[in-house]
């Protein structure tokens, strides 16, 4: 499976990490496993490609993680790098 940030959602600004077994298609509903929502990416991140280059930074706030997940239809996806994928997985969870 590959890592992908997608953005979903009426307007696409629904953020889910995660991993799928196939290459995401916009408008196309997608499963994500390992699914984290991220809430808000720090400044430092350098936007949601950075995010997906380099990995959350101090700041950044991603919910727990469920086994799977679907969404309606896929906005925007965007390929995460392998370091970020292991800074994403292992980055603690927001809990306010």
């Amino acid at each position: 499976m590959t890592p992908y940030i997608i953005c979903t959602g009426e307007s696409g600004r629904a953020v889910i990490y995660g991993y799928c077994e196939a290459e995401p298609v916009a408008g196309v509903p997608v499963v994500l496993h390992r699914a984290r929502m991220v809430l808000y990416w720090s400044a430092a991140c350098g936007g949601l490609l950075g995010l997906a280059a380099r990995g959350p930074q101090e700041g950044t706030r991603l919910t727990s993680s469920v086994d799977r997940t679907g969404t309606d239809a896929v906005r925007q996806w965007l390929t995460v790098s392998p370091e970020a994928a292991a800074a994403l997985d292992a980055y603690p969870e927001y809990r306010g």
